[in-house]
Order: structure tokens, then sequence, then C-alpha cells
């Protein structure tokens, strides 16, 4: 089964990557596609056309020799793709790059391979819910947005090339909105409203209750993943994060109940707000 997997950038796309390949008929790969080869394909036949390719020949690499590509760092993937350290004069780099990941595993025809992106897969959830399996994780905004203050990455300024690339609206909205943290709440909105307008309820996975659960809420992806019983701790308060920011965010949050659509309510923010207290 080819199933694709987005979600908000820094929302914990990159753990449920790590935690699906704990499973033993599960291979989870981590961006492994260059984006920026299917702009300007005809869509969206070309462009499913390329989707369908990439998976063919990493599952028939994965069942050959037990290969396939992914960013990755040492030859694994992490579950966290960024630097996991801050200093003051600094953002925190991406430290994964794309490599051939030796996964060792026996896989069988009928395997599950998941393929990860969070932008261009969100842009264009229209046409690939219609062929695939889609999946999204979420997380609290309040974090999100803490996340993307501390990271070296188009979304800190709030662009996005390849959500942009692919959805002519958000681009124009971010080209016409001079303010960063306004920039921020409008790509924030567009990934909510994505997952409201494409995917079934069930198939938009909280990073709470990935860390809640263990990990065992990605059994909606895998059933396997119901086995899993790993001890995870929530970053939504992370340290790394600028708690001077917190007020100001969680206020600019708060102003607009239609940001986040029903996936979160004033009391989650509310109460991850507190936790700075």
């Amino acid at each position: 089964m080819d199933i694709i997997l987005t979600g908000i950038a820094r929302s914990g796309t990159t753990l449920t990557c790590s935690l699906l390949n704990m499973l033993p008929q599960c291979v989870a790969l981590h961006e492994p596609m260059n984006p920026s080869s299917l702009v300007g394909v005809p869509f969206p036949d070309g462009y499913l056309e390329r989707i369908s390719a990439f998976y063919t020949a990493q599952r028939h690499s994965l069942l050959g020799c037990g290969r396939a590509i992914s960013k990755a760092r040492g030859g694994s993937i992490p579950d966290n793709p960024f630097e996991s350290t801050i200093a003051s004069d600094r953002l925190r780099p991406s430290t994964v790059q794309n490599q051939e990941v030796v996964f060792g595993k026996n896989l069988k025809e009928g395997f599950r391979l998941v393929v990860k992106h969070p932008n261009f897969f969100t842009a264009t959830l229209s046409v690939l819910k219609d062929v695939y399996p889609c999946y999204a994780i979420i997380r609290n905004p309040l974090a999100v947005l803490l996340s993307w203050h501390t990271i070296q990455a188009p979304v800190n300024q709030g662009r996005l090339p390849y959500g942009e690339a692919f959805d002519a609206c958000l681009k124009a909205a971010l080209s016409s909105e001079s303010d960063r943290l306004e920039r921020q709440i409008i790509i924030l909105k567009w990934y909510f409203s994505q997952y409201a307008s494409h995917l079934l309820p069930e198939h938009v996975i909280k990073y709470e209750e990935i860390v809640a659960s263990g990990g065992r809420v990605l059994s909606t992806i895998d059933p396997d993943a119901a086995l899993l019983a790993g001890q995870l701790k929530s970053r939504n308060a992370s340290a790394i994060y600028d708690a001077g920011l917190v007020d100001q965010l969680a206020n600019r949050l708060l102003e607009d109940d239609s940001i986040c659509g029903n996936f979160y309510v004033r009391s989650d923010i509310e109460s991850l707000c507190e936790e700075w207290i």
C-alpha cells in the first residue's frame, strides 16, 4: 500500500516517520522527493505520474536490496530533523540530507510505503486524496509558531516556497502581506483549512495524541502501531522556545477562532500558555 503523509511544518511529521519505521511491514520516507522537479509538470496527470513512479522505484529498491532514498542523518531517519539546541546568535539548522537509507527489514510485497512531504503534498491534497490514502499530522498552533521562530527555514519568515509553487492563492496572500507574523498566521490557517476540506477527520492526527499514546494512535495508518509502547515526551513547551514570545503569539491566535478550524479550541492555546507561567 502506498500512503501519503503530510502535516503542518514542525508538527511531528518526522517523529511519525521514525515511529512508523519501527513497524515490521512499514517504511516511512522523510521528504525524499525533489519538489522543484515537479514544478511546471502538467497538473494533475503528469504530477500524479511522477508521484506514482517514485513510489514504484522506491518499492522496487526496498524489496530488492532493502534501501530507499530519504532525508536522513547518519544513515537513519531521526525523530527531529533540526538541531536540538539553540544559540542566541543563530537559528536551528536542518541536520538531514537526502541519502540512501538501509532499512534491513524482511518486507513482503504488500508492505506500507509512506512518503512524507508537509508542503507540496498539503497543497495538492485535492488530487492526491483520490489516488492514495492521505494522512496529516497537526499540533497546537502556539507550539507550532514558537518552533517556527527557532528554525532556519523559509517558514521562519512566513513563506512556504513549495506550498506557494502549487497554490497560487497562498502565494498571492503571502506576497501581499508585509508583516512576518501575519504571513505565518496565513500559513497556519491554510494548513488547517486544507485538512478540513480534503481529509477524513480520522486521517488528521494530533501530535499531542501521538505523544500521549506512545505512538499507538498511528494504528490508523498501520494497525501494527497498536503495539508501540514507547515513552514520548511532549515538546510543546520546549525550553528552546522563546518564552518572551508566548503572550504575543497566543494573543494573536486568540483573536481569530477561525485559524484552527475545529481542530484546536481557545482552551488548548490558553492551557499551553499557562505552562510558561
